[in-house]
């Protein structure tokens, strides 16, 4: 049998640090995962080039994986969260920012995804599949994520940041009865808002204001929430951000960083794993890949933060300042390693989230940026500027 491959050998060990029933379970999912690293594509024909094994034929290693994905004996959750409590066990950070948000493949199928916002992009926490039309979900669709997702991150202060299509009364009370949980959670304008004597609350808001409100009650339930309402000059409408705790300036930064989660999302599907090129239409199936894509998602951004304390960062990063992602510098140095007989990491640690250097795609990015800095809240508005791939 030819020796296996660096890469298997390294995820091989990274994997471990989950319980396995079967190790075989174990291996494929190795082997699967250093197929979508060396090939880019999601499709599981793409993989079997690079599988070391006793398989002569590449039709037999794609059933093995075929068969793995249909498996109903694989907890995807159950084995990544394993992984991710590994990760985060030295994570010092008192708060941890995570966005909820949906995407759709090839019109019939919903993914809900919860992931922890860092360093300008996004680290998968949990998901579900479902077979539905519309990137539009219900509570009861996204509960189990969100209870699975509280369990995996028990004593740790959480934010939970949600774009408009989550303004759900059910939320908002699971947040209020979920110790640690708090949330930032954008408001439609047509959703109604009253004060506490039953007004309706009037929004008077030009573009470049910020203005914050308490004591309101949102909808026909009444929630009590706070208010951050800004209006960036240039932009159609305002941000509305609903907010169990007082509202201030840092309600609106937190929910910038909200936009990390479709980065994320952008680098499983055209700018990255090249998810729709996947041919399995069962939502079983899927959330199994998923499993494939989150722990190559992990491994990654794992690998490039490590390659960035070590300041290697510029060795697989042709630019002076940082202009890659944390992602990306990792499955640089991945191939570089593999190429030149470089190390890899031996574990999974996810470092601090704040970013000793944030990514620009140039210096002209950089120089505005830092002229926006220097600016106070109430005369700008400053939106999540997404990093480069």
């Amino acid at each position: 049998m030819p020796q296996p491959s660096v890469l298997y050998d390294t995820l091989l060990i990274l994997l471990k640090q989950a319980r396995w029933r079967d190790r075989r379970h174990l291996s494929t999912l190795a082997w699967m995962v250093a197929g979508l690293l060396s090939s880019g594509w999601i499709a599981l024909d793409e993989w079997a080039p690079f599988v070391a094994g006793r398989a002569q034929f590449a039709q037999s290693t794609v059933r093995r994986f075929s068969r793995w994905l249909s498996n109903p004996r694989i907890d995807a959750l159950r084995l990544y969260a394993a992984l991710l409590r590994t990760a985060l066990g030295e994570f010092p950070d008192g708060r941890l920012f995570v966005a909820l948000d949906t995407t759709m493949l090839w019109g019939g199928f919903c993914v809900v995804q919860l992931s922890l916002v860092y360093r300008g992009r996004s680290v998968p926490v949990a998901w579900k599949v479902l077979r539905h039309p519309s990137s539009s979900v219900a509570f009861r669709d996204y509960r189990g994520v969100l209870g699975f997702a509280a369990r995996l991150l028990r004593g740790r202060e959480v934010v939970l940041l949600a774009d408009r299509g989550f303004i759900h009364v059910e939320l908002l009370r699971w947040i209020a009865r979920t110790p640690g949980w708090h949330c930032r959670i954008r408001c439609k304008r047509g959703v109604g808002l009253f004060q506490l004597n039953g007004k309706k609350l009037a929004l008077r808001l030009s573009a470049g204001e910020v203005r914050y409100y308490e004591g309101v009650l949102l909808g026909a339930a009444r929630v009590p929430v706070s208010l951050a309402v800004g209006w960036e000059k240039g932009a159609k409408e305002p941000w509305i951000v609903v907010s169990d705790e007082p509202a201030g300036p840092e309600t609106l930064r937190d929910y910038g960083l909200r936009f990390s989660i479709e980065e994320g999302f952008l680098d499983h599907k055209s700018g990255g794993f090249q998810w729709e090129s996947s041919k399995l239409r069962d939502a079983r199936a899927l959330q199994r890949l998923c499993l494939v894509m989150a722990v190559a998602t992990l491994v990654l951004v794992c690998q490039g933060v490590a390659v960035a304390a070590a300041g290697l960062r510029r060795r697989v990063d042709p630019h002076w300042f940082r202009g890659l992602s944390y992602a990306r510098i990792g499955w640089n140095w991945i191939r570089h390693a593999v190429a030149c007989g470089e190390a890899l990491i031996d574990r999974l640690v996810l470092l601090t989230a704040h970013d000793p250097e944030p990514a620009r795609a140039s210096r002209r990015q950089v120089d505005r940026s830092r002229w926006m800095d220097d600016l106070p809240w109430r005369y700008v508005f400053l939106f999540a500027a997404p990093s480069t791939t």
